[in-house]
């Protein structure tokens, strides 16, 4: 049986170490009280936390671009660093790539620390496989969707090389 599932990946690569994985993305705003601005991609910072729980906008960027509430009336209670809070929730689709559109996601207006405008949590992550590497302390992720078909085992990876290294010794 062939199997013609489309994978849509992201790769980012940093120059050196670093301590939070920051990229930029576009969001296309789905509920938007101006009409001039509809079917607009606007560029912003993401950060890729897999300790979050939800993907966040942060307040400032939900009142600059008028975003409407996906419901008025319910909020969620999300907890964080700073404790728990009720928040209000838009809907957004993700453009991790030009060509890799995560569509009709649904994000909580709260603050969190940093510059990013938008912080992407478990709920998109877990969608695929994202994997964080350090080779020659220089900072690299990658995340694909849907999960490639095999699981990449990196203490199975260490242990080959383990072995190929004890056989070349002698």
């Amino acid at each position: 049986m062939l199997d013609f599932t489309k994978y849509s990946g992201l790769t980012v690569s940093y120059k050196n170490s670093v301590s939070s994985l920051v990229a930029p993305i576009n969001i296309l705003p789905l509920l938007i009280s101006d009409k001039a601005s509809r079917n607009i991609q606007i560029e912003i910072n993401a950060l890729w936390d897999t300790g979050a729980t939800v993907t966040c906008i942060k307040p400032e960027l939900f009142d600059r671009l008028k975003l409407r509430l996906l419901d008025s009336v319910n909020h969620t209670m999300i907890a964080g660093i700073g404790g728990k809070i009720a928040a209000k929730t838009t809907l957004i689709s993700l453009f991790i790539t030009s060509t890799f559109e995560i569509a009709f996601c649904p994000v909580y207006v709260a603050d969190f620390p940093g510059k990013a405008d938008i912080l992407i949590g478990m709920d998109i992550i877990n969608k695929g496989d994202f994997v964080i590497c350090n080779t020659n302390s220089k900072t690299s992720f990658s995340f694909v969707v849907p999960s490639l078909p095999e699981r990449t085992d990196l203490a199975q990876k260490a242990e080959a090389i383990n072995l190929q290294n004890t056989n070349d010794k002698y």
